[in-house]
């Protein structure tokens, strides 16, 4: 009898061993599934469109892409940490005009400058109402939205501002080593972003906090610092996002739409990031802008009126959102 249990218990530990192992590999490939989703996309693309996989059309998708894209690079650090905003439409509006009214007196750089140190002010002013005044980021980023949008309108008197000096469409025309300045400044924070998150202990901080954030705070970690931090770099994002919209469109637009918004955290949320925090990551936000600029190119390409783009895009985000609680609950129920 003994000496059956003994044999019988390796073959057991073989068995056991083996199916966590299918589980490990079950886990890996579903954390990869938005890479796969991003390959279909590209197959179906270069199927309708033959030129899709053309160099210069890559870029250009980048190019669109860009404001959005920084947007929601700053969206990624906000959305980790438990949070989001509602004000970045309004700020990427206010650094636009700040960008293209500066045009007319200071240097490209001064600009540029002045315009992120608005972006800083406006994401601090965020900060101090959730972190300071305990205010919910939803209400207070709403509030925000309209203020910031209307002041910005007041400013121009509803009137757009064009760029008054040659040279200040540099980060949507120019060029380094053949790809557009827009698509290099998305590179570097994206890239920036990504070494911080995944690098530093501020990173890991961000992860705690929104995993749980009373045992954050019990662990050290100063949660109300760096929860403002990612509104304030949030905020810095958005505005640089306004100089390159309105390098792009060539005046700084006060009215821009609030689709923005809704456009930066349907990015994060098809990336993979959860709505409920703690889970993300940069390049899964860098493979969202990808998809969102591909799904953009379909709509592009099939000439769907913006009613059926909106309806489409409502319809990803639903799906989206519904994978992200799915797969949260198989995780929770696979949990020993």
């Amino acid at each position: 009898m003994r000496t059956t249990v003994d044999k019988a218990a390796p073959e057991e530990r073989r068995m056991d061993g083996r199916a966590i192992s299918d589980r490990g590999l079950k886990e890996r490939l579903g954390s990869f599934g938005i890479v796969w989703v991003l390959l279909l996309l590209v197959v179906v693309a270069a199927l309708l469109n033959p030129g899709f996989l053309h160099p210069q059309n890559l870029v250009n998708i980048l190019s669109q892409n860009a404001p959005v894209g920084l947007i929601a690079v700053g969206m990624t650090f906000i959305m980790i940490a438990g949070g989001f905003d509602l004000s970045v439409a309004a700020i990427l509006a206010a650094g636009g005009v700040c960008y293209a009214a500066l045009s007319q007196t200071f240097p490209i750089p001064l600009a540029l400058l002045f315009t992120l140190v608005l972006g800083l002010l406006l994401g601090g002013v965020n900060a101090f109402l959730i972190t300071r005044m305990k205010m919910n980021a939803f209400i207070a980023t709403l509030a925000t939205a309209s203020i910031f949008s209307g002041l910005t309108l007041l400013f121009t008197e509803s009137k757009p501002v064009p760029l008054a000096r040659d040279g200040y469409d540099f980060l949507a025309r120019g060029e380094l080593l053949g790809i557009p300045v827009s698509v290099w400044v998305l590179a570097l924070f994206a890239g920036v972003a990504w070494f911080i998150l995944a690098k530093t202990t501020y990173g890991t901080g961000l992860y705690a906090i929104g995993g749980n954030n009373e045992a954050a705070r019990l662990a050290g970690i100063r949660v109300d610092v760096i929860r403002a931090s990612t509104f304030v770099f949030t905020g810095a994002c958005a505005a640089l996002a306004g100089a390159v919209f309105a390098s792009i469109i060539g005046v700084g637009q006060p009215g821009v739409a609030t689709e923005v918004t809704l456009n930066s955290i349907a990015i994060v949320i098809i990336g993979g990031t959860s709505l409920f925090g703690g889970e993300g990551a940069m390049w899964r936000t860098i493979v969202g802008i990808l998809i969102f600029g591909i799904i953009n190119n379909f709509f592009d390409i099939l000439a769907w009126p913006q009613a059926t783009r909106e309806v489409a895009l409502g319809v990803i985000i639903l799906a989206a959102v519904s994978l992200d609680a799915y797969s949260r609950s198989r995780r929770k129920a696979v949990k020993p």
